[in-house]
Protein backbone atom coordinates (compact mmCIF):
# COMPACT_ATOMS: atom_id res chain seq x y z
CA UNK A 1 0.00 0.00 0.00
CA UNK A 2 1.78 3.55 -0.93
CA UNK A 3 1.94 5.83 1.66
CA UNK A 4 -0.55 8.72 1.94
CA UNK A 5 0.78 10.72 4.88
CA UNK A 6 2.98 13.43 4.66
CA UNK A 7 4.84 13.16 7.71
CA UNK A 8 5.43 10.05 10.30
CA UNK A 9 3.40 8.88 12.91
CA UNK A 10 2.11 11.65 14.86
CA UNK A 11 0.99 11.94 19.07
CA UNK A 12 -1.66 14.20 20.50
CA UNK A 13 -3.49 13.83 23.55
CA UNK A 14 -6.52 14.26 21.23
CA UNK A 15 -5.34 11.59 19.21
CA UNK A 16 -4.65 9.03 21.81
CA UNK A 17 -7.51 10.04 23.71
CA UNK A 18 -10.03 8.40 20.20
CA UNK A 19 -7.63 5.60 19.72
CA UNK A 20 -8.86 4.56 23.52
CA UNK A 21 -12.24 5.48 23.30
CA UNK A 22 -13.00 3.16 19.62
CA UNK A 23 -10.06 1.99 17.31
CA UNK A 24 -12.16 2.21 14.37
CA UNK A 25 -13.00 5.32 14.95
CA UNK A 26 -8.72 6.15 15.33
CA UNK A 27 -8.75 4.31 12.08
CA UNK A 28 -11.28 6.53 10.47
CA UNK A 29 -9.97 9.65 11.79
CA UNK A 30 -6.55 9.35 10.91
CA UNK A 31 -6.39 7.17 8.09
CA UNK A 32 -8.97 7.64 6.35
CA UNK A 33 -6.94 7.20 2.57
CA UNK A 34 -6.31 3.57 3.30
CA UNK A 35 -9.81 3.14 1.93
CA UNK A 36 -9.17 4.28 -1.32
CA UNK A 37 -8.23 0.92 -2.71
CA UNK A 38 -10.65 -1.18 -0.76
CA UNK A 39 -13.72 1.17 -1.82
CA UNK A 40 -14.32 3.83 -3.35
CA UNK A 41 -17.69 5.21 -1.98
CA UNK A 42 -16.39 4.44 1.09
CA UNK A 43 -13.58 5.63 1.26
CA UNK A 44 -14.72 9.28 -0.11
CA UNK A 45 -17.56 8.61 2.71
CA UNK A 46 -15.23 8.60 5.29
CA UNK A 47 -13.39 11.49 3.96
CA UNK A 48 -16.66 13.77 4.47
CA UNK A 49 -17.39 12.36 7.75
CA UNK A 50 -13.92 13.40 8.45
CA UNK A 51 -14.72 17.10 8.45
CA UNK A 52 -17.75 17.13 10.11
CA UNK A 53 -18.02 18.74 13.48
CA UNK A 54 -20.65 19.44 16.12
CA UNK A 55 -22.35 22.32 16.57
CA UNK A 56 -20.84 22.53 20.48
CA UNK A 57 -17.51 21.72 18.24
CA UNK A 58 -18.14 25.17 17.03
CA UNK A 59 -18.76 26.79 20.05
CA UNK A 60 -15.05 25.62 21.47
CA UNK A 61 -13.67 26.49 18.09
CA UNK A 62 -15.42 30.24 17.70
CA UNK A 63 -15.19 30.89 21.54
CA UNK A 64 -11.25 30.44 20.67
CA UNK A 65 -11.08 32.65 17.62
CA UNK A 66 -13.27 35.17 19.42
CA UNK A 67 -10.86 35.36 22.56
CA UNK A 68 -8.06 34.93 20.08
CA UNK A 69 -9.13 38.60 18.38
CA UNK A 70 -9.84 39.97 21.41
CA UNK A 71 -6.40 39.58 23.03
CA UNK A 72 -4.44 40.16 19.99
CA UNK A 73 -6.57 43.42 19.80
CA UNK A 74 -6.11 44.00 23.20
CA UNK A 75 -1.99 43.91 23.27
CA UNK A 76 -2.12 46.35 20.58
CA UNK A 77 -4.60 48.55 22.95
CA UNK A 78 -7.16 48.12 20.69
CA UNK A 79 -10.10 47.71 22.84
CA UNK A 80 -13.04 50.18 23.17
CA UNK A 81 -16.55 48.89 23.26
CA UNK A 82 -16.45 49.53 19.22
CA UNK A 83 -13.19 47.62 18.34
CA UNK A 84 -14.54 44.75 20.74
CA UNK A 85 -18.22 44.85 18.96
CA UNK A 86 -16.74 44.33 15.54
CA UNK A 87 -14.80 41.30 17.03
CA UNK A 88 -18.40 39.83 18.08
CA UNK A 89 -19.73 41.37 14.20
CA UNK A 90 -17.30 39.10 12.62
CA UNK A 91 -17.18 35.96 14.40
CA UNK A 92 -21.20 35.90 14.72
CA UNK A 93 -21.18 36.70 10.41
CA UNK A 94 -18.24 33.89 10.29
CA UNK A 95 -21.16 31.34 12.20
CA UNK A 96 -24.43 32.16 10.50
CA UNK A 97 -23.18 32.09 6.95
CA UNK A 98 -20.68 28.79 7.80
CA UNK A 99 -24.45 27.36 8.97
CA UNK A 100 -26.30 28.39 6.43
CA UNK A 101 -23.90 26.62 3.94
CA UNK A 102 -23.93 23.64 5.88
CA UNK A 103 -27.80 23.99 6.03
CA UNK A 104 -27.59 23.76 2.51
CA UNK A 105 -24.72 21.53 1.77
CA UNK A 106 -25.00 18.85 -0.52
CA UNK A 107 -23.82 15.75 1.27
CA UNK A 108 -24.27 13.13 -0.99
CA UNK A 109 -20.92 14.11 -2.76
CA UNK A 110 -16.69 14.75 -0.95
CA UNK A 111 -16.30 18.51 -1.74
CA UNK A 112 -12.56 18.42 -0.58
CA UNK A 113 -12.04 22.63 -1.75
CA UNK A 114 -15.16 23.09 0.67
CA UNK A 115 -14.93 21.52 3.75
CA UNK A 116 -17.41 23.59 6.22
CA UNK A 117 -20.01 20.98 7.49
CA UNK A 118 -22.03 20.29 10.77
CA UNK A 119 -22.33 16.59 11.76
CA UNK A 120 -25.67 17.31 12.95
CA UNK A 121 -27.01 18.60 9.07
CA UNK A 122 -25.37 15.06 7.28
CA UNK A 123 -27.91 13.28 9.60
CA UNK A 124 -30.51 15.59 9.02
CA UNK A 125 -31.31 16.81 12.13
CA UNK A 126 -32.84 20.14 12.71
CA UNK A 127 -30.88 21.99 14.78
CA UNK A 128 -31.60 25.91 13.81
CA UNK A 129 -33.04 26.13 17.52
CA UNK A 130 -29.54 24.88 19.30
CA UNK A 131 -27.65 26.82 16.93
CA UNK A 132 -28.98 30.15 18.17
CA UNK A 133 -27.93 28.96 21.63
CA UNK A 134 -24.45 28.73 20.21
CA UNK A 135 -24.05 31.67 19.03
CA UNK A 136 -25.02 33.15 22.07
CA UNK A 137 -22.90 30.96 24.41
CA UNK A 138 -19.56 32.34 21.90
CA UNK A 139 -20.48 35.61 23.11
CA UNK A 140 -21.42 35.49 26.95
CA UNK A 141 -17.58 33.39 26.95
CA UNK A 142 -16.21 36.43 26.00
CA UNK A 143 -18.41 38.99 28.03
CA UNK A 144 -17.64 36.66 31.47
CA UNK A 145 -13.97 37.02 30.38
CA UNK A 146 -13.60 40.68 29.84
CA UNK A 147 -15.77 41.49 33.04
CA UNK A 148 -13.24 39.19 34.88
CA UNK A 149 -10.60 39.43 36.98
CA UNK A 150 -8.73 37.31 34.73
CA UNK A 151 -8.89 40.24 31.59
CA UNK A 152 -7.18 42.68 34.52
CA UNK A 153 -4.52 40.31 35.00
CA UNK A 154 -4.18 40.12 30.87
CA UNK A 155 -3.65 43.36 30.37
CA UNK A 156 -1.11 43.85 33.87
CA UNK A 157 0.88 41.25 31.94
CA UNK A 158 0.88 42.99 28.60
CA UNK A 159 2.21 45.60 29.93
CA UNK A 160 5.26 44.71 32.95
CA UNK A 161 6.04 40.85 31.46
CA UNK A 162 9.17 40.36 29.21
CA UNK A 163 6.61 38.73 26.55
CA UNK A 164 3.13 37.51 26.18
CA UNK A 165 1.94 35.19 23.28
CA UNK A 166 -1.27 34.59 22.48
CA UNK A 167 -2.00 31.96 20.21
CA UNK A 168 -3.65 32.86 16.56
CA UNK A 169 -5.81 29.54 16.02
CA UNK A 170 -6.76 31.04 12.62
CA UNK A 171 -3.47 30.95 11.07
CA UNK A 172 -1.82 27.88 12.69
CA UNK A 173 1.96 28.01 12.47
CA UNK A 174 2.58 23.80 12.00
CA UNK A 175 6.24 25.04 11.66
CA UNK A 176 6.48 26.12 15.12
CA UNK A 177 4.12 23.99 17.16
CA UNK A 178 6.73 21.26 16.40
CA UNK A 179 8.30 19.65 19.45
CA UNK A 180 12.05 18.65 18.86
CA UNK A 181 12.47 15.49 20.75
CA UNK A 182 15.52 14.98 19.10
CA UNK A 183 16.97 14.95 22.72
CA UNK A 184 14.52 11.59 22.89
CA UNK A 185 15.79 8.67 21.15
CA UNK A 186 12.74 6.62 21.01
CA UNK A 187 10.86 9.46 19.84
CA UNK A 188 12.94 11.29 17.37
CA UNK A 189 10.70 10.05 14.55
CA UNK A 190 7.41 10.75 16.42
CA UNK A 191 5.54 14.38 15.11
CA UNK A 192 4.21 16.04 18.22
CA UNK A 193 3.02 19.46 17.81
CA UNK A 194 1.65 21.78 20.81
CA UNK A 195 0.68 25.58 20.59
CA UNK A 196 -1.26 27.09 24.37
CA UNK A 197 -3.59 29.23 24.09
CA UNK A 198 -1.74 32.14 26.33
CA UNK A 199 1.83 31.95 27.70
CA UNK A 200 3.91 34.58 29.39
CA UNK A 201 7.69 35.00 30.29
CA UNK A 202 7.44 36.77 33.26
CA UNK A 203 11.53 36.83 33.84
CA UNK A 204 14.16 34.70 32.75
CA UNK A 205 12.98 31.90 34.76
CA UNK A 206 9.09 31.81 35.60
CA UNK A 207 6.90 31.29 33.35
CA UNK A 208 3.00 31.19 33.12
CA UNK A 209 0.82 28.87 30.57
CA UNK A 210 -3.19 29.31 30.30
CA UNK A 211 -5.01 26.76 28.12
CA UNK A 212 -8.66 27.27 27.48
CA UNK A 213 -11.91 24.77 27.81
CA UNK A 214 -15.32 25.07 26.70
CA UNK A 215 -16.30 21.23 27.43
CA UNK A 216 -17.02 19.24 30.45
CA UNK A 217 -15.30 21.08 33.29
CA UNK A 218 -12.88 18.40 35.47
CA UNK A 219 -13.44 19.88 39.02
CA UNK A 220 -10.01 19.08 40.66
CA UNK A 221 -8.15 22.23 41.08
CA UNK A 222 -4.07 21.13 41.51
CA UNK A 223 -4.53 18.20 39.28
CA UNK A 224 -2.01 18.58 35.40
CA UNK A 225 -3.08 17.83 32.62
CA UNK A 226 -1.40 16.14 29.90
CA UNK A 227 -1.99 18.76 27.73
CA UNK A 228 -0.45 21.48 29.92
CA UNK A 229 2.98 18.25 30.61
CA UNK A 230 3.14 18.85 26.92
CA UNK A 231 3.36 22.64 26.50
CA UNK A 232 5.58 22.59 29.28
CA UNK A 233 7.85 20.02 27.65
CA UNK A 234 8.20 21.82 24.52
CA UNK A 235 9.20 25.34 26.50
CA UNK A 236 11.86 23.15 28.19
CA UNK A 237 13.38 21.82 25.44
CA UNK A 238 12.96 24.63 22.58
CA UNK A 239 14.51 26.92 25.62
CA UNK A 240 17.00 24.40 27.29
CA UNK A 241 15.51 24.73 30.50
CA UNK A 242 15.71 23.38 33.47
CA UNK A 243 12.47 22.36 35.24
CA UNK A 244 14.39 22.33 38.51
CA UNK A 245 15.90 25.04 37.91
CA UNK A 246 12.85 27.18 36.51
CA UNK A 247 9.31 28.32 38.32
CA UNK A 248 6.54 26.87 35.41
CA UNK A 249 3.09 27.37 36.57
CA UNK A 250 0.19 26.02 33.90
CA UNK A 251 -3.33 25.99 34.33
CA UNK A 252 -6.79 25.14 32.03
CA UNK A 253 -9.35 27.80 32.23
CA UNK A 254 -13.39 26.38 31.67
CA UNK A 255 -15.83 29.31 30.07
CA UNK A 256 -17.86 30.65 30.71
CA UNK A 257 -17.46 29.57 34.63
CA UNK A 258 -13.61 30.68 34.53
CA UNK A 259 -12.84 27.80 36.82
CA UNK A 260 -9.36 26.63 36.52
CA UNK A 261 -6.86 24.04 36.90
CA UNK A 262 -3.48 23.05 37.03
CA UNK A 263 -0.57 24.95 39.37
CA UNK A 264 3.21 24.66 39.37
CA UNK A 265 5.01 21.90 36.85
CA UNK A 266 7.23 19.50 38.69
CA UNK A 267 10.19 17.39 37.37
CA UNK A 268 7.56 14.31 37.94
CA UNK A 269 5.09 16.14 35.73
CA UNK A 270 7.66 15.79 32.94
CA UNK A 271 8.99 12.32 33.90
CA UNK A 272 5.21 11.52 33.47
CA UNK A 273 4.79 12.76 29.94
CA UNK A 274 7.82 11.85 28.47
CA UNK A 275 7.01 7.92 29.78
CA UNK A 276 3.33 8.81 28.42
CA UNK A 277 4.72 9.40 24.82
CA UNK A 278 6.85 6.87 24.99
CA UNK A 279 4.03 4.38 26.12
CA UNK A 280 1.70 5.60 23.69
CA UNK A 281 3.63 5.02 20.62
CA UNK A 282 4.08 1.91 21.40
CA UNK A 283 0.53 1.31 21.81
CA UNK A 284 -0.30 2.78 18.05
CA UNK A 285 2.63 1.26 17.03
CA UNK A 286 0.46 -2.16 16.82
CA UNK A 287 -1.62 -1.08 14.07
CA UNK A 288 1.02 0.04 11.77
CA UNK A 289 2.49 -2.56 9.19
CA UNK A 290 5.61 -3.50 10.86
CA UNK A 291 5.45 -1.24 13.42
CA UNK A 292 7.33 1.19 11.26
CA UNK A 293 6.41 4.65 12.25
CA UNK A 294 8.13 6.19 9.44
CA UNK A 295 6.49 4.79 6.77
CA UNK A 296 3.02 5.22 9.10
CA UNK A 297 0.96 2.81 7.24
CA UNK A 298 -1.76 1.10 9.39
CA UNK A 299 -2.77 -2.33 9.44
CA UNK A 300 -6.17 -3.71 7.08
CA UNK A 301 -9.08 -1.79 9.18
CA UNK A 302 -10.33 -5.08 10.12
CA UNK A 303 -7.81 -5.29 12.57
CA UNK A 304 -9.17 -1.47 14.52
CA UNK A 305 -11.79 -3.25 16.65
CA UNK A 306 -15.04 -1.23 16.91
CA UNK A 307 -16.36 0.14 20.88
CA UNK A 308 -18.55 -2.54 22.34
CA UNK A 309 -20.52 0.91 23.79
CA UNK A 310 -23.56 1.01 21.77
CA UNK A 311 -23.91 4.65 23.14
CA UNK A 312 -20.67 5.67 21.91
CA UNK A 313 -21.50 4.45 18.48
CA UNK A 314 -24.95 6.23 18.16
CA UNK A 315 -23.08 9.55 19.08
CA UNK A 316 -19.97 8.89 16.30
CA UNK A 317 -19.85 11.04 13.65
CA UNK A 318 -18.71 7.95 11.88
CA UNK A 319 -21.25 5.69 12.32
CA UNK A 320 -22.70 5.73 8.97
CA UNK A 321 -19.22 4.74 7.08
CA UNK A 322 -18.66 2.48 10.15
CA UNK A 323 -21.54 0.53 9.21
CA UNK A 324 -20.91 0.48 5.53
CA UNK A 325 -17.27 -1.13 5.96
CA UNK A 326 -18.47 -4.31 7.36
CA UNK A 327 -19.20 -5.43 4.02
CA UNK A 328 -15.87 -5.31 3.11
CA UNK A 329 -13.80 -6.31 6.19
Amino acid sequence: MRNNYNHTLTWSTTRITVLEYCNKKYYFNYYPHSLRNLNEEVWLTALLLKNLKSIDMRVGEKTHHLLSDYLRALKKWEQDEEAIQAHKDRVMGEMKKEFEISKTRDYTSYDRDNKFWLSEHYYGENVDDKFEEAMKKVLHNLDVFIESERNEKVQHYFTTAKSVYVENPREKDFEGMKLNLYSIPELRAVNVMAAPDFGVVLSDNKYLIIDRKTGQEKMDTDWISEQLKIYTLKLLLKSHLDIEKTDIEAYEVYLPSLHQIGGKIEKTDIDHIVQKLKDDVEYQKQFLVDSDIIKNEPLSPDNFPRTKSKKKCATCTFRKVCEDLKTFE
